[in-house]
């Protein structure tokens, strides 16, 4: 197998679907920060499982910066303003990434976080991973939909008071 490389996409988000990729630029990270900060309490909650996570600037930081050959970020953008991004990190099982989304508050229900994931495991696939798995708040129904918007065939098992999604990108077409 080949190893996985490190990519990153920033996608310009408009009345046409997003096709348009160029590196992620150093000020993206002012762009993350302001994306957690359009976030509600409760979708800060159901995102980072507590309602004021004290580990944003670590993890602004993380997603902009990709130093790792298992990372990949993506984002939607509308102009200059960040409407979304996914991400994905390689895990101690060699062919799998654990994957996240985060979409802004005033973003939802636009297909932003289904145009991010779809391009997510297309980047993920070409970069050697077989599986992509997450772990989501039973309550969050906003993130289960996103899923099967998605289209993506998914094992999903409860442990408590989370699902964890297993993706096998080999099914998707």
């Amino acid at each position: 197998m080949t190893p996985p490389r490190a990519t990153s996409g920033k996608r310009h988000f408009g009345t046409a679907r997003p096709s348009a990729s160029a590196s992620w630029v150093p000020t993206t990270y002012d762009a993350v920060v302001l994306l957690t900060l359009s976030l509600t309490d409760r979708e800060r909650y159901l995102r980072f499982f507590t309602a004021h996570p004290r580990f944003l600037d670590e993890w602004a930081h993380s997603v902009t910066e990709m130093s790792e050959p298992d990372r990949c970020t993506v984002g939607a953008f509308e102009d200059d303003s960040l409407l979304g991004l996914a991400t994905y990190v390689g895990t101690d099982r060699v062919t799998c990434a654990e994957a996240a989304v985060v979409v802004a508050h005033d973003q939802h229900d636009r297909g932003v976080g289904t145009i991010l994931l779809n391009d997510l495991s297309e980047r993920a696939r070409r970069n050697g991973f077989h599986h992509l798995v997450g772990e989501v708040l039973a309550e969050n129904r906003t993130m289960s939909r996103l899923v099967a918007d998605a289209g993506w065939p998914a094992r999903r098992d409860r442990h408590g008071a989370a699902l964890t999604y297993d993706v096998n990108l080999d099914d998707l077409d």
